[in-house]
């Protein structure tokens, strides 16, 4: 498992430097990481990361309907050549490590990411390039979910025109809002405040980022937040009523 836990933080980390930049001259083009990346671990864990045009990266490895661990770094790239540092965050054992990793990008079609355990492949979902709209993410959606050391009770929530919605869960209320970020692609912004003696991060206000999957019927979306010490966070995985 330790061994798998570094690839997959290969995997997405990999991903995030590019868009950092990177050394060189004036003949030296750096690949574009941004995206929506997917892969499959040599261990069988489902990867997805993406990487957004700042440069952070954010993902979670999973099999089935378990979310395993979460992934967010930053990262910079040489021609094609990126390079990550980040923190890979452990659900089985509620740790976190931090890690450096290298490996080839071709943007907008490949990435294959290794570390001295091995490497995973990773390919572009071109559904990113489709920009966000709020109508999108409008609308009833099953979830389940986890922090570093709680699991989500599922249930369900409703997230109105505006992308406003709230989520109850034992000794514990969320608010948030889940709003389309600038730029152009299929990228939300989503911001979680929750209150309560039981809520699976604490009492606390998480931000980060969702992606919507309107690949598959009925649609999914994958939502991940931090909190601002990036100690914690949440993971929800949505699917449309």
């Amino acid at each position: 498992m330790k061994n798998t836990l570094k690839l997959l933080f290969v995997s997405a980390s990999v991903a995030l430097l590019a868009a950092c930049g990177g050394g060189g001259g004036s003949s030296v083009t750096n690949a574009d990481p941004q995206g929506f990346w997917t892969g499959l671990s040599p261990a069988g864990y489902t990867v997805n990361a993406f990487v957004l045009d700042t440069g952070e990266t954010w993902g979670i490895y999973s099999s089935g309907s378990t979310v395993y661990g979460a992934l967010y770094g930053t990262a910079s790239t040489s021609g094609n050549t990126a390079t990550i540092t980040g923190t890979d965050f452990n659900f089985l054992n509620n740790s976190s490590a931090q890690g450096t990793l290298t490996g080839p990008i071709t943007a907008k079609s490949t990435m294959s990411l290794s570390s001295t355990s091995g490497t995973i492949p990773l390919t572009y979902g071109t559904s990113y390039d489709t920009a966000a709209t709020s109508a999108g993410v409008t609308g009833t959606w099953s979830y389940v979910g986890r922090s570093g050391g709680y699991t989500l009770i599922p249930a369900n929530i409703t997230i109105n025109s505006s992308g406003v919605f709230t989520l109850s869960q034992t000794n514990c209320a969320t608010s948030g809002s889940i709003v389309p970020r600038a730029g152009g692609k299929n990228v939300y912004n989503i911001t979680l405040t929750s209150v309560g003696s039981g809520c699976a991060a604490g009492q606390s206000t998480l931000t980060g980022v969702t992606y919507l999957d309107t690949t598959v019927t009925p649609n999914k979306f994958l939502a991940l937040a931090l909190t601002s010490s990036k100690a914690d966070g949440l993971i929800v995985i949505g699917t449309k009523q």
